[in-house]
């Protein structure tokens, strides 16, 4: 099996194992709908999340950035958002690590 269908089995494995009510499966979802592949920025999508990872107390003011970098804010968009319900970001991150932790491939 080449790499990138190796790759490709380990994403979806992954996504497989996730709760689809989960804070990782909500942020993943925001993630989808988003679909910045077209984005005029010179940023990779690997450098986005990373930022993210990086610190994740700026979950509010990263989801805003990544929203805009196609400069459209969509009803998919906001919707996703919205899902996510990020009351306290450090809460919401704390959660998804725990659920992160919780995956076993």
């Amino acid at each position: 099996m080449d790499l990138q269908k190796h790759t490709l089995a380990q994403n979806m494995a992954f996504l497989l194992s996730i709760p689809p009510d989960s804070n990782l499966a909500k942020l993943l979802k925001f993630c989808l709908v988003t679909n910045i592949q077209n984005e005029s920025s010179h940023r990779k999508p690997l450098d986005i999340a990373l930022a993210l990872i990086e610190k994740p107390s700026n979950l509010n003011y990263w989801t805003q950035q990544v929203m805009a970098l196609d400069r459209q804010f969509t009803e998919e968009e906001w919707k996703a958002l919205g899902e996510m319900d990020i009351k306290n970001a450090e809460e919401f991150i704390n959660n998804l690590w725990q659920e992160l932790e919780k995956i076993n491939l």
